[in-house]
């Protein structure tokens, strides 16, 4: 039996997963970055809704209300960015402008004791990671011209 190496290794069907109603898709890792980034932003504002579904009615006007809608903002920039070639520099931007309103934001649910410090670790944990990938789709669209 021969020993087998990465270099001999060769992506198959099996390596990739299933959807519903849809041929094998490539596993995220395969996926383009802006589509991983989607992805992120989607799992980030599906956990805050969450989250912030347990936060103080008091506060269910103002500032969850708000950290909410900047969360959805995000993904939707994102999405129209990752659709719409035109302006799509302009929504990058908008995107990384909602993000560091949520950052700081979260700060302030965390000072008025509205979520927890544990809370505030993920989010920022979450928000980081989006913003790195974020960050490397503009320079990638700098890099190549289309910004």
């Amino acid at each position: 039996m021969m020993p087998v190496t990465n270099a001999s290794r060769q992506t198959n069907t099996s390596d990739r997963v299933p959807s519903e109603g849809r041929t094998n898709r490539p596993r995220a890792r395969e996926a383009p970055a802006e589509l991983r980034v989607l992805q992120e932003a989607e799992e980030f504002a599906t956990w805050l809704l969450q989250r912030t579904a347990r936060w103080p009615k008091s506060s269910r006007a103002t500032l969850t209300l708000r950290i909410e809608e900047l969360a959805l903002s995000v993904l939707d920039d994102l999405v129209q960015a990752r659709y719409r070639r035109a302006g799509r520099a302009d929504r990058l931007e908008a995107a990384n402008l909602s993000l560091e309103r949520t950052r700081y934001l979260f700060r302030i649910a965390r000072n008025t004791q509205v979520c927890s410090a544990r809370t505030q670790a993920q989010a920022t944990k979450r928000i980081d990671g989006i913003g790195r990938m974020l960050h490397g789709w503009r320079s990638a669209l700098r890099s190549t011209g289309d910004a």
